[in-house]
């Protein structure tokens, strides 16, 4: 009697154990592949030829569409064709950009993988971004999406806690909001922001 409890109390301990996430060696190896390839852009001599290696990055390795459309939220459906074609074209540019230019303060670092999960069609991966100078590392979260045809792409990023792509749908949903849904109000946020090279952003 005694030894069926203590079978009976062991499974059950072991049924609370958290199970390991499934890891992924091939969404491991897309981030390692973009990280080398951010730093190559990083070390070449211009800000126009970092800016164009870079818009070539994203269109090769992140679903830009899908990431403008999952911005806009529910106003993707009320958009013509045109005006949303306008605006991913805006927002792939503000996106090279600014992302350009935030990429080029970063010196002298490396990207390490700590770990990664699959979640149905999407992997997260774990990272820190460590400074040789000593400098705290950033956490960094990469969210990928494998596509149907088996391709993994960039979805989302989370650096300190906050994901890039939602922090950015909540800034232009608030836009569309607080300007009576007037779409040609977030596209001329999305030009200034391309004018200037920045994210602040206003309502």
């Amino acid at each position: 009697m005694l030894k069926r409890f203590i079978i009976l109390c062991s499974v059950f301990f072991l049924s609370l154990t958290p199970v390991m996430a499934e890891k992924s060696p091939e969404a491991e190896a897309f981030v390692m592949d973009v990280s080398n390839q951010v730093i190559e852009i990083l070390n070449l001599t211009t800000a126009q030829e970092k800016e164009d290696e870079f818009r070539a990055l994203l269109n090769n390795k992140a679903n830009l569409k899908r990431i403008a459309a999952f911005t806009l939220g529910k106003y993707r459906r009320q958009l013509s064709p045109a005006e949303l074609q306008e605006f991913q074209s805006l927002f792939e540019t503000m996106i090279t950009k600014v992302y350009a230019n935030r990429l080029g303060s970063y010196e002298d670092q490396k990207i390490v993988v700590l770990g990664s999960e699959k979640k149905k069609k999407d992997y997260l991966v774990e990272t820190e971004l460590r400074f040789n100078d000593g400098s705290d590392p950033i956490a960094i979260v990469w969210r990928l999406r494998q596509e149907n045809d088996g391709r993994i792409t960039l979805f989302d990023l989370r650096v300190l806690g906050i994901w890039m792509a939602l922090e950015q749908r909540e800034t232009f949903l608030s836009i569309l909001k607080n300007n009576n849904e007037d779409f040609n109000v977030l596209l001329d946020n999305l030009r200034q922001q391309i004018s200037a090279g920045s994210t602040v952003t206003s309502d």
